[in-house]
């Protein structure tokens, strides 16, 4: 039976893709077996295919869920610091991050280059963050914090592009800068977009 007494539908699906983001971040999308996720979440292949239509689907719902970023902390982080504190400290932390922080993003990257469906959902997910960050920083350029002539779009995509690269490079196992001279470079980057007075 796929669900035991007294579990939900809801809770049974949770505990579907709480297992599946944990199977496909350490077997990656085609070594992860639909199989093992059920055993993981400790249901039968049935209550996968009850829930969801394929393993594409579920890898993509995986990633809703649990692709929690340096943008989600942003979202979440409360008043008080500027945009530009906000970047500085999510940059900064980019390369020290637990090691299998944000796999399960990069086996959807590697999926998505034979899997359609997970391809257009990163691209409306990717797409979509980097649209909030736009408006964050367009918000504070209009607030005096960061320079109103930095073209918005393209210092959102230059976040999106090195929040990204972060996690290759943690996939690759290359180390980490050493923490002072990352934090600067951070510094600066971010100093280039802000008013002369403030950086």
């Amino acid at each position: 039976m796929s669900r035991k007494a007294g579990v939900t539908a809801e809770q049974t699906k949770g505990r579907l893709v709480d297992a599946a983001a944990h199977v496909f971040a350490e077997r990656g999308y085609e070594g992860a077996r639909v199989s093992e996720i059920a055993r993981a979440a400790g249901v039968t292949t049935g209550a996968i295919y009850a829930h969801y239509e394929n393993k594409s689907d579920l890898l993509c719902e995986a990633i809703r869920s649990h692709g929690r970023d340096a943008l989600a902390a942003l979202l979440s982080s409360e008043g008080g610091a500027s945009l530009a504190e906000m970047l500085i400290a999510l940059g900064a932390s980019l390369p020290y991050r637990a090691t299998n922080d944000g796999s399960l993003l990069v086996e959807a990257v590697v999926a998505s280059r034979r899997d359609a469906g997970v391809a257009r959902f990163l691209q409306h997910d990717v797409a979509g963050r980097e649209a909030v960050v736009a408006r964050l920083i367009r918000a504070a350029q209009l607030r005096g914090e960061l320079d109103p002539t930095a073209p918005a779009d393209a210092v959102a995509r230059l976040c999106t592009t090195i929040a990204l690269g972060s996690l290759v490079i943690k996939a690759l196992h290359l180390g980490s800068p050493e923490t002072d001279d990352w934090t600067d470079v951070i510094r600066r980057l971010v100093g280039s977009i802000q008013p002369e007075e403030r950086s």
